[in-house]
């Protein structure tokens, strides 16, 4: 029977698991710090990302967001049955929200598809509008935009 206390790794398995740990390591470190910061490590623009380690991460983006229809260069009028699509909005109040996703164009998709999503089962005439308004953390950009969809009888 060996005695395993005194073990140790030597010769050419001992560099082999040193460069093993040391690639190992350096991937850990190095794959985070290109997916936060995008393909050029020194440019300028913060890249939010969502899964991230906490030293690296940002607060994410705040938003305000109302859904509204209108006909024409009308007043904002209430969308009826919007708990259908988000359940406990008020419609045209605005929506206070904080952003899971990691840039303002993932923001901009989801309601882009929200508000053709209304105008494509109703036929009713109205434009139906998705006014968003970034209140913190924003990612850049302007502060408010609006998407508009119009349904068509």
């Amino acid at each position: 029977m060996a005695d395993t206390a005194g073990f140790s790794v030597r010769g050419w398995r001992r560099y082999a698991a040193l460069t093993f740990i040391a690639g190992w390591l350096a991937v850990q470190v190095t794959v985070p710090l290109v997916q936060k910061l995008g393909r050029d490590p020194f440019a300028p623009r913060y890249r939010y990302a969502r899964y991230s380690w906490a030293m690296f991460s940002r607060p994410v983006p705040r938003f305000e967001v109302s859904i509204f229809r209108t006909r024409g260069a009308g007043d904002r009028e209430p969308v009826p049955g919007i708990d259908r699509y988000v359940r406990g909005y008020q419609s045209p109040a605005p929506m206070p929200m904080i952003a899971i996703y990691s840039s303002d164009a993932e923001v901009l998709d989801r309601f882009t598809r929200l508000v053709t999503t209304l105008a494509r089962d109703r036929h009713d005439g109205y434009a139906y509008v998705a006014s968003i308004r970034w209140t913190a953390n924003h990612p850049g950009g302007t502060d408010s935009m609006e998407i508009r969809a119009d349904a068509t009888p």
